[in-house]
Order: C-alpha cells, then structure tokens, then sequence
C-alpha cells in the first residue's frame, strides 16, 4: 500500500460529514436547499403604511421579513449569520 506523507504528517481522510456534499449525486430537493440557511436576498417592497420598504427573502424564495430600508435588511441579515446576497 502507498502512502503519502506531507510536512511530516500523513494525510488524513475527513469525515463522510465534513465532505463537502457532491452536487451530482443530489436529489432536486437536496440540490434546492443549498444556502438557505445561509444565504438571504433583498427585493423592494411594498410596506403595510403603503410605504416602500425592503424585503428579505431565504434562498428558495421564502420571505423572511420586511424592514424600512436596504441598510437595515443587510443588517438583520449579517446579525442572523447570513450572508447577503444581490441579485441582477
């Protein structure tokens, strides 16, 4: 059997946990929830008050919240351990 050793140390495997997943061998609904914990998006919104405000939405598309303003959603979404993200 081979082995490699590397700065002194032998390599060692990760966890079939710690693997990152293998996005070919995803179900649809695996591959769907990718970053939705993660990942949060912003879209303008039309608030109760009739005013305009913004929306933020969970990477699937479900809507998380609306909040007055672009700055306070990115807030609330880097204080939730999200990242933010734009869309084009």
């Amino acid at each position: 059997m081979k082995s490699s050793i590397y700065n002194g140390s032998a390599p060692v495997m990760p966890h079939a946990a710690e693997r990152p997943a293998d996005v070919r061998q995803l179900s649809e609904s695996q591959f769907r929830s990718l970053g939705l914990r993660e990942v949060a998006y912003t879209r303008p919104a039309l608030m109760e008050d009739d005013e305009v405000g913004c929306a933020i939405y969970a990477a699937d598309g479900s809507l998380l919240a609306v909040v007055e303003d672009i700055e306070t959603a990115w807030g609330a979404i880097v204080q939730n351990d999200m990242i933010p993200a734009s869309l084009q």
